[in-house]
């Protein structure tokens, strides 16, 4: 690395260690144009993790991810709940990506010697980074899985962006996902089940419109554990799998769920907690 990608790299993890104030936007812009999009990007999260971005990343989710903006009350909600986890207890991130709640929940789960977090990504780019971010963080409780979850095991094709090399879904619901590309999928119930017992309190879905397919590969899991769910519906990226938003809520509810709705537009960002049964 040259001497300006680690100096730039370090002003802009300084810069993302600062709460937000007046034109520090503007200064992670110029620290990213600075750097040029060969050099990866070093920031701080939320609970003090660290993370490592691609600059080819959409230009207004890295400036969101340091500036402290970055999907701000599922954020604050994601870590009061995470906070709440008692030694034992684990996380899974099904759709990982680079590990921006994975990072967060293993890093703040390291103080529990039994406590585990598991971390699907199929994308392979998504992945490395993953890697990167394990070793930045030295988290020996994190457990990277390569895979796609869904509701049977055996092999699908993940489409990506070109443009954007986080960019993938099981489903080309976005005319830019264009390249192709064999992964291994599995269920959760079956990969907990190799694993041994695990207590899994906490579980984020992101998986651009496989979520129904991953719950019902897992509810096996969820029956067990009750865990709270952290999970992302976009009606668009369903639509591409059969279903909509409803039959989600409703395998959920069957399930003794209630949900809390916490963004009014097309794309919801969604918390399920158990009820007491």
């Amino acid at each position: 690395m040259t001497i300006q990608a680690q100096l730039g790299s370090r002003f802009l993890d300084a810069l993302s260690f600062l709460p937000y104030f007046k034109g520090k936007g503007k200064l992670v812009f110029a620290a990213m144009r600075w750097l040029g999009r060969e050099t990866p990007l070093t920031m701080r999260l939320p609970n003090g993790a660290r993370i490592i971005l691609p600059n080819d990343r959409a230009v207004h989710i890295v400036v969101i991810y340091c500036i402290g903006k970055y999907e701000r009350e599922f954020t604050r909600l994601f870590l009061q709940f995470l906070g709440r986890l008692k030694p034992g207890d684990c996380f899974v991130d099904l759709g990982a990506n680079v590990g921006y709640y994975t990072m967060m929940a293993a890093w703040h789960l390291r103080q529990f010697a039994d406590s585990k977090v598991f971390a699907f990504e199929p994308n392979e780019q998504a992945f490395g980074y993953l890697e990167q971010n394990k070793r930045l963080n030295n988290l020996d409780n994190l457990i990277l899985v390569p895979q796609a979850v869904s509701d049977r095991a055996g092999q699908m094709t993940l489409h990506l962006d070109p443009e954007s090399s986080l960019q993938s879904s099981l489903r080309p619901y976005l005319p830019r996902l264009v390249e192709r590309r064999e992964v291994p999928v599995m269920t959760l119930d079956a990969f907990l089940a190799e694993q041994g017992p695990a207590n899994i309190k906490l579980m984020k879905m992101d998986i651009e419109g496989a979520e129904l397919l991953a719950l019902r590969g897992a509810r096996a899991t969820i029956a067990r554990c009750r865990p709270v769910i952290f999970y992302e519906e976009n009606p668009r990226s369903y639509a591409a799998f059969g279903y909509r938003p409803e039959d989600t809520r409703a395998f959920l509810r069957e399930l003794g769920y209630q949900l809390h709705l916490m963004t009014p537009t097309d794309v919801q960002n969604v918390i399920a907690l158990p009820l007491k049964i």
